[in-house]
Order: C-alpha cells, then structure tokens, then sequence
C-alpha cells in the first residue's frame, strides 16, 4: 500500500493518464503502490469535476447544514453510492458516511449542529486539562460513570444467573404413576 498519506497532483493526473492508457484500476495501483479504491476516487473525481478537483486542499473545509442535508438527501433519494458521492462533492466518504449516521440516529436537525472530527455522538467532549469542571459537569460525568457501572453490573448478573439456572432436562416432574 502506498507509504504516503498525500499525493501531489502531478501524482494523480500520472495515475489518471496511466489509467486512460492501461484501462485498468488494480493494474494501475499495483504499479503506483496505491490502493485501488484511491485511484478510481481520483479518476471519478477527474472525470466528473476535471483536474481542478484533484489539488490537495490545505486548509480544513467546512459545510453548513444545508450542505450537508441536501447531500443526505441525495445518497436517500438517488441510490448513489458513498463513492459516488464522494467524487460529485468532494468531499470524504468518512465524513459523508457520519452525516448518514447522524440523520439515521437523531434527524436532520443533528446535521446543524457543529459536527467536530473524531467525535462519538453522544459522548461530552473532554475539557483542557486546565480548565476546571463546572458543578453540572462534574454531575453528569459521574452519572454517565455510574450508568455505565450499573450496566455492566447488569450485564454480570445476567451472565451469572444464565450459568448458575437449571436446564430444563434436568429439572424433571415426578410422575404421575
């Protein structure tokens, strides 16, 4: 696989003209040490947007919520794939993929929150270790550590009276005779 992370795009454009040539996408990542999906990413990305669309981008993008939701609805709507999709807009099939997460899990209206990278929903963000814990925080980060406990007692004793409970071939009626 391939040993850098970014690609120049002098990089892709050889990749794209040693894919018109060859007409083979594994063939191609093989000789350029990438992975197939990278290289039909860029050739769909080239295709449907033109060169412009393969420079690196150096700052980090951000999408408003009808952005995002009008992309949503078009992967529902369009029975487009997260490639595709990820070729037509430009953006990442990861991210592409959360903002499908998101809208399954809590709606639309999740989309116009600000959604922060690396980020599992539902879980507080943690502070900077110098800023100190208001009351309601300290609050809640020992509820969700006791739910947490609770669950996991409850899952203990669930696997605890699975083992210890009789089968039912050995708990026998006496008979009637």
């Amino acid at each position: 696989m391939s040993k850098q992370f970014k690609h120049s795009l002098e990089e892709k454009l050889d990749a794209i003209r040693l894919y018109n040539r060859i007409g083979n996408m594994a063939e191609v990542a093989r000789v350029l040490d990438v992975c197939p999906s990278l290289v039909n990413a860029w050739v769909m990305q080239y295709q449907l947007r033109g060169p412009s669309s393969l420079i690196p981008k150096s700052t980090i993008q951000s999408y408003g919520p009808e952005v995002r939701i009008a992309i949503v609805e078009d992967l529902r709507n369009k029975n487009v794939s997260l490639r595709e999709a990820s070729a037509v807009f430009g953006i990442s099939t990861k991210t592409i993929s959360r903002w499908m997460q998101l809208a399954e899990e809590r709606g639309f209206t999740a989309l116009f929150d600000r959604i922060p990278k690396n980020h599992i929903p539902g879980m507080p963000r943690k502070k900077k270790k110098d800023e100190p814990l208001t009351e309601l925080e300290q609050l809640r980060e020992e509820n969700m550590r006791l739910r947490a406990e609770l669950a996991l007692i409850k899952k203990v004793d669930a696997l605890v009276e699975k083992r210890c409970k009789p089968t039912r071939k050995s708990v026998r009626k006496p008979s009637k005779d």
